[in-house]
């Protein structure tokens, strides 16, 4: 078998699971395998060892079903880390965006977001799991830093998502190499804090 075949015999193992969370686990697998353009509602009927009927009836279409198993996969957000100063929240918050970013899991965000900009259905789903479900990270940062008199009030946190998103995107699209403590401080420093001191229009 080729490295870029689908081994659709293997099953999934994960015991006591039920049957939803299964067939999330085999859409993971396969975004990191084949990516989401070739991953078919087939392959993951067979790798999860459903029915097709039953996929159908869960989710009204591939990017649906793929959202959900992102949301599975990584679980839910931790709080963002209150170290006392907008500055090392900021570092802490990229921190761990770049081990993510680093790891497989990485690759397999990076590839959807490369198929949505040709996936409309897709382009909303990740919208609303990668950008509004992490939007509360954002707002309790910059609230903060408001409360302390380090940003303007009015300052906004969308602001700060979008750049962030957009430099560890780029980072990561453009495979620049691991994303590192250096880069890290990098984006802190000369991107993000500079973004949000500025006066609010």
């Amino acid at each position: 078998m080729s490295s870029t075949d689908v081994d659709l015999r293997r099953p999934v193992s994960r015991r006591g699971a039920g049957r939803r969370e299964a067939i999330c686990e085999a859409v993971f697998e396969l975004l990191a395998e084949v990516g989401y353009d070739r991953m078919t509602m087939d392959h993951v009927a067979e790798r999860a060892h459903a029915s097709k009927a039953t996929i159908y009836r869960t989710w009204t279409d591939k990017p649906e079903m793929v959202v959900d198993a992102i949301v599975q996969h990584f679980g839910e957000e931790p709080p963002p880390v209150d170290t006392g100063s907008l500055r090392g929240d900021l570092l802490d918050l990229m921190d761990r965006a770049c081990t993510a970013a680093n790891r497989a899991d990485g690759d397999v965000i990076t590839g959807l977001i490369t198929a949505a900009g040709h996936t409309p259905a897709l382009a909303d789903a990740l919208q609303r799991t990668i950008l509004e479900s992490k939007a509360f990270l954002f707002t309790t940062i910059v609230d903060r830093a408001i409360a302390r008199g380090e940003v303007p009030v009015g300052t906004g946190a969308r602001t700060l998502q979008e750049v962030m998103h957009a430099m560890i995107v780029s980072h990561k699209t453009w495979q620049c190499g691991p994303m590192a403590e250096a880069y890290a401080v990098h984006v802190v420093d000369d991107v993000l804090l500079p973004v949000l001191k500025r006066s609010p229009c």
